[in-house]
Parts: C-alpha cells; sequence; structure tokens
C-alpha cells in the first residue's frame, strides 16, 4: 500500500494520535492509510476496499506513523483517531471535477476503495445509506484530484 494516501485538511489540537497493536502480518499500515479494527477488537488491520461499512467494518482513524509489525511479530502503529470533526482529503477515483459538479456531490455517503496499494474516493457511485464516509465542501481549484470527507459515527470503532 501507498504512504500519504489520505491526508488531513484540518487537524483539532485535542486530536493527538494514539497507540494500537498490530497483529503480526507481512502488510504494514502506512502513514496516510486507514486503519481498521473490530468492534471491541485489541488489534488494526490495514483498511480493505470499500472500507469502512456502516455495521460491517469500522474505521479506527488514519495511521500517521508506519506500523512496526512483521511477519512473526506484533507491532505498534500511532492513528488519528475518528473524529465527526475531522476532514481528510483523498484522491478522487472518478473524473476530474468543476466546482459545481463538486458541489453536487457534498453530503453524499461513499467510501474509499483500494486500488492496488492506493486508496482513494469514487465520486461515480451513487450515495449509499451504508457508506461510512460524507463528502464535504472543498475548493477543487486550490486542492485538484481531491475530495474532502468526513467518517460517520456509526462507522467509528467506537460505534
Amino acid at each position: 500500500m501507498a504512504q500519504n494516501d489520505i491526508s488531513a485538511k484540518n487537524i483539532f489540537d485535542d486530536n493527538a494520535g494514539l497507540q494500537y497493536r498490530v497483529a503480526p502480518s507481512a502488510t504494514t499500515i502506512k502513514a496516510g492509510e486507514p486503519v481498521a479494527r473490530a468492534l471491541g477488537g485489541i488489534v488494526v488491520t490495514p483498511a480493505a476496499t470499500n472500507f469502512p461499512i456502516v455495521g460491517t467494518t469500522y474505521m479506527a482513524g488514519i495511521a500517521i506513523t508506519n506500523s512496526t509489525n512483521t511477519a512473526s511479530s506484533t507491532g505498534i502503529v500511532t492513528v488519528v483517531p475518528v473524529d465527526v470533526k475531522q476532514i481528510w482529503l483523498a484522491n478522487t477515483s472518478g473524473t476530474a471535477f468543476t466546482q459545481t459538479t463538486y458541489n453536487a456531490q457534498v453530503g453524499k455517503r461513499v467510501y474509499l476503495t483500494l486500488t492496488g496499494s492506493t486508496y482513494t474516493i469514487s465520486t461515480t457511485v451513487g450515495d449509499t445509506s451504508t457508506s461510512g464516509l460524507v463528502i464535504a465542501p472543498l475548493d477543487v481549484v486550490a486542492n485538484p484530484g481531491k475530495v474532502a470527507f468526513r467518517v460517520r459515527a456509526a462507522a467509528s470503532d467506537l460505534a
């Protein structure tokens, strides 16, 4: 997977990173990638594609460090936890936007797609009630190829 797929548009002082354990795995979590955790779980994992889905897969947050796990040992990763106030930026897998086109997407519920090693948000997928992200307003001239989003509370690992 790729480092820095997702970045913070705004970050709050009270939203410092939390450390989580990562189970032994050949796959590590890179800074800037979404992190999954089962409800009540004690370890986190890299997010799969079509993530998060309300009632199925839950987001712990976005990694701000690379995880230290190996194929044979548990590791640690620092994660900015889900906060509904937090706005994140991700690349779009859809077509380029005019501001008017982007504004028509604001408020739609979507999810992250993992293609190869890159997380993106598809803006061509329709609004679905189980998608765990919501598209937020954004100046597309200042942020070309990006989509701003928030994580829904129901998609949080604390849901």
